[in-house]
């Protein structure tokens, strides 16, 4: 079997060895968000109402925003296998769309940086929305990183990770 360094891993080696310019994490008195570039302030700001939309069962946003690199990973919070290339997360993304209607969240950003051409995000996610077909409102809490690249067109998505596991567990 094959072992591949994980990509938070190559991440942090390019971060801190290529482009020798690591974040400098803010003062806990100073929101993180005010270090970011106007460009990549804007990519958050895009990712967070696409969301909102693809929790509303509309996709096209929130996919137009992701890079169609072969190299992009998509871990999603509803499980499953980790999609690999713009293919497999373009159809990955059509059905999620398809699992939620009436959608709301809040967004609790923890920590955003970026440095040179990568840039990453750590927040928790809260939802309430509608499975369509169903009358009651379900809720999901998700733990979530997502990386960028600048590429040529501008900031792009280029891995997500997403889970449930909002509660330490013990391995007794």
């Amino acid at each position: 079997m094959t072992r591949h360094p994980s990509i938070f891993a190559t991440f942090s080696v390019i971060m801190f060895v290529v482009c020798f310019n690591p974040p400098v994490p803010a003062p806990a008195s100073e929101p993180n968000i005010a270090k970011l570039s106007d460009g990549f302030k804007t990519m958050l700001t895009a990712v967070d109402s696409a969301q909102l939309e693809l929790q509303n069962g509309r996709p096209a946003p929130y996919k137009s925003l992701w890079s169609h690199a072969d190299d992009t990973t998509l871990s999603g919070g509803l499980g499953g296998t980790i999609e690999r290339g713009w293919e497999q997360i373009s159809r990955r993304l059509d059905w999620v769309g398809t699992q939620f209607s009436e959608g709301t969240n809040k967004i609790d950003r923890l920590v955003s940086a970026e440095s040179c051409d990568l840039g990453y995000v750590v927040q928790l996610e809260h939802l309430r929305f509608r499975v369509p077909g169903q009358s009651e409102t379900s809720t999901r809490d998700y733990r979530v990183t997502m990386v960028f690249r600048r590429e040529s067109d501008g900031w792009k998505l280029v891995h997500r990770h997403a889970d449930t596991q909002m509660t330490k567990q013990s391995t007794k």
